[in-house]
């Protein structure tokens, strides 16, 4: 091991201790895994032998700081060929890892830029190139991909990949209420839907539903859901209600509060792409609140 490479993996970032060697602009010799892999278990799963892949998704990435599709949906047990193709004219990357790994990851790039490495779950590529990485996801859980270059993280070059546990129930039907002209509102069960959830609508409005479910006013929205007990108002993700369900916290349930500008059912073209921060809150029982999860938050 050289003395750049001892020196970075001494930098003191416990989170991003898995990822201390980072990137830079020249990988000779990398498209997809390393020649040698050395099969680390991983949260997130290990390195894959690509005589058991069995399906291959290309990721396109540009230099919009956009990848297609920014979903990938795995199932337990299953080795993938992710093949990441660069549209753009600049160096992109693809690098698996947790929601939490990557962010730290993300801030020691900014801090140095400079930095080089290669791992399985990775795969850079330069521009008008592609390249591979072959992964066996033997942990079922919800992860992220995404490319770590200083900046393209921050402008949002990021999507979610969730591995399905083999034998997996399906989930509680969710409840909602809603205006029956609320578009928006439709647009977020197309969302769920997308998802996997089962949702049941009632379009007779949702102000009496809240008041009765005893969600305090300051939460409200346009649409009030219920699933398992859990009272779910506004935009609220698909992830962060798996969460929850996951989880189960003593609480009322989870809001999106109004109508946030980048949300599900509140994005894509019709918005102009535009990306408002918000909170996802965890309403507690005594009517106070924490923030569960952000989003577009630098």
């Amino acid at each position: 091991m050289n003395t750049r490479r001892r020196t970075l993996l001494a930098l003191p970032l416990a989170l991003a201790a898995p990822l201390a060697r980072a990137h830079g602009d020249t990988h000779p010799g990398h498209h997809g895994a390393p020649a040698q892999v050395v099969k680390e278990q991983k949260p997130w799963g290990i390195a894959g032998d690509a005589k058991n892949v069995r399906r291959t998704i290309t990721v396109r990435m540009t230099d919009d700081m956009k990848l297609a599709p920014n979903h990938i949906e795995v199932r337990e047990g299953e080795t993938l060929r992710i093949r990441a193709v660069n549209a753009g004219a600049v160096m992109h990357e693809i690098v698996l890892g947790t929601r939490e790994e990557l962010q730290a990851h993300a801030e020691l790039m900014k801090k140095h830029p400079g930095m080089q490495h290669e791992e399985p779950y990775m795969a850079h590529v330069p521009p008008g190139k592609q390249g591979d990485l072959v992964w066996h996801f033997n942990r079922a859980g919800d992860f992220e991909f995404a490319c770590l270059i200083a900046g393209h993280f921050e402008a949002g070059m990021r999507g979610t990949l969730r591995v399905q546990a083999q034998g997996k129930t399906a989930l509680p039907m969710l409840q909602l209420w809603k205006d029956p002209n609320c578009g928006c509102c439709n647009d977020w069960v197309a969302h769920l839907e997308a998802d996997g959830f089962r949702v049941q609508t009632f379009d007779t409005g949702n102000t009496t539903m809240r008041r009765r479910l005893r969600l305090p006013e300051r939460y409200g929205s346009c649409h009030t859901g219920l699933i398992a007990g859990y009272v779910i108002e506004g935009h609220v993700n698909a992830r962060e209600i798996r969460r929850l369900l996951a989880e189960k916290p003593a609480a009322i349930g989870l809001a999106v509060p109004g109508m946030p500008v980048g949300s599900p059912g509140m994005d894509g073209e019709v918005y102009g792409d535009r990306k408002d921060p918000y909170d996802v809150l965890l309403v507690l029982r005594d009517g106070s609140s924490r923030v569960y999860q952000s989003y577009f938050r630098s």
